[in-house]
């Protein structure tokens, strides 16, 4: 499966309306907390962030951007925990608890370094850059390299 241009919009349309829904939960009073993390390590992990694979490559990676902005990974465990945790401690009320696990908190240049590492083998990077992911959503043309 491949990310397509109405995947990012959907995307984009989610995370305003999240917002949205955040905003009126805040002007009403309702208590509240929120609890943010990057990725789960289920979904992202499973394929190196790879759109049209299901298990890790083991010859070839396509990197957005240089591969070098640092992510939180964390569990759907961790946040269950977290969320337990958040929902008795009163200091967490109507605040948002960015979850940030310092030994998940890894580049996908690091986590592609630990795969290689595993596999014993080097895998041919390719570099996408933010001008090409934008030259590609606006021209519509599938998500890749």
């Amino acid at each position: 499966m491949r990310l397509s241009v109405a995947d990012f919009v959907l995307y984009n349309i989610l995370v305003v309306e999240k917002a949205r829904i955040r905003r009126i939960i805040e002007a009403e009073g309702i208590p509240y907390t929120y609890l943010c993390c990057h990725a789960f390590i289920d979904y992202f992990l499973c394929n190196l962030a790879q759109i049209d694979i299901t298990v890790p490559p083991r010859d070839k990676v396509f990197i957005l951007g240089d591969g070098n902005v640092k992510g939180a990974f964390v569990t759907e465990a961790d946040v269950g925990t977290l969320t337990i945790e958040a929902a008795n401690e009163p200091n967490a009320l109507n605040k948002t608890v960015r979850i940030r696990l310092p030994k998940n908190y890894l580049t996908i240049n690091e986590i592609i370094s630990l795969w290689e590492n595993k596999i014993g083998k080097t895998l041919e990077k390719t570099y996408v850059s933010e001008e090409k992911v934008l030259k590609d959503i606006k021209g519509k043309a599938r998500f890749r390299g």
